[in-house]
């Protein structure tokens, strides 16, 4: 008849075993699926209620006036220079028509299309003014909030233009290992509606779906695993109780079957 305490001692060592294999399941990225149709052209849309930084650069500093906002730096006065040479840019709101209401063009709609396009646009449009009119537009409010099972959850400003859901939880730290990583939430607001998508990061499929890419002003929710949820409670208090407890038997068991 096999001791008590090796027939403990084996079948906690299982419970590692399986437990570790389990565990390993659910924390790794992208263990399995198909990743050969990522989007490689992806561009942000422009939106309602984006704000957009839009400079006018050229040649002809006199056409270019009504386009452009300057200030006199103190430097600049100190060395004598004529007129006011620093350029900044201006910050326009899209309205609720897609709208921006731009000096001289009057309204301009630029929602649907990509920065790109309403650079396009907008140098094409002020070509009846300036001759060789330069336009650079960089969207403002190009930010995520990420909550729940993260090591540092609030609101980041996207630095590129793709920018994906893996650097998302990258910039916030990773996951903690509380974070369900098979159900990943992200919420998106669509013409007016909102969407919710969930994310399996452990598939490389991930790289086929929507939601891959992070939109301005996208909301990711980690939510949390079985331990996760009874963080803090008395259930995880009696568990790591039962745990200690069986450690401390099976030393003692060892120790007496050492002694013999």
């Amino acid at each position: 008849m096999i001791p008590i305490y090796k027939t403990s001692l084996l079948l906690l060592f299982t419970i590692i075993v399986l437990t570790s294999c389990k565990t390993h399941e659910k924390m790794v990225y992208l263990q399995t699926g198909d990743a050969s149709q990522v989007q490689s052209n992806y561009q942000p849309i422009l939106r309602t209620d984006d704000q957009l930084l839009i400079q006018v650069g050229g040649a002809d500093m006199e056409a270019l006036a009504p386009f452009q906002f300057y200030y006199s730096t103190q430097q600049n006065q100190m060395n004598g220079i004529q007129g006011m040479q620093a350029l900044q840019g201006i910050t326009y709101l899209i309205d609720i028509n897609g709208n921006i209401n731009f000096p001289v063009l009057g309204f301009v709609k630029v929602t649907g299309l990509t920065r790109l396009q309403a650079i396009e646009l907008l140098q094409k449009q002020l070509q009846e003014y300036v001759d060789g009119a330069v336009v650079n537009i960089q969207l403002l409010n190009y930010k995520f909030t990420i909550l729940g099972q993260v090591r540092t959850p609030g609101v980041y400003i996207i630095p590129t233009e793709r920018y994906t859901i893996l650097e998302a939880i990258g910039q916030s730290g990773d996951l903690l290992p509380t974070g369900v990583r098979q159900n990943v939430l992200l919420i998106r607001e669509e013409n007016g509606h909102r969407k919710e998508y969930r994310l399996d990061l452990t598939q490389k499929d991930l790289f086929n779906s929507p939601a891959y890419y992070v939109h301005q002003n996208d909301v990711i929710y980690v939510e949390p695993n079985y331990t996760g949820q009874f963080q803090g409670t008395n259930v995880q208090t009696f568990t790591q109780l039962g745990t200690s407890v069986l450690s401390i038997l099976l030393s003692v068991f060892t120790l007496i079957s050492l002694s013999k």
